[in-house]
């Protein structure tokens, strides 16, 4: 009965100490500009090789991103 009860606890702490491991925060937005017509767009990761990043101010929302603009 002693080793049910203690392996128990030790899930229990393994659980609650994985916990805040666990928990991811959002991604970063930036500005990326098209290397051929200058189109902007917002995106997390670069949308590919004819893209360049156009701003270095990471957004926390798409909302505050695309408000930077065209």
């Amino acid at each position: 009965m002693k080793l049910v009860k203690a392996s128990i606890i030790a899930a229990a702490l393994a659980m609650t100490t994985a916990a805040p491991v666990a928990s991811a925060g959002t991604g970063y937005w930036y500005v990326y500009a098209s290397k051929v017509n200058g189109f902007r767009t917002c995106a997390q990761y670069s949308p590919g090789s004819g893209w360049y990043k156009a701003s270095s101010k990471a957004y926390t929302s798409r909302g505050a991103c695309n408000y930077y603009g065209r």
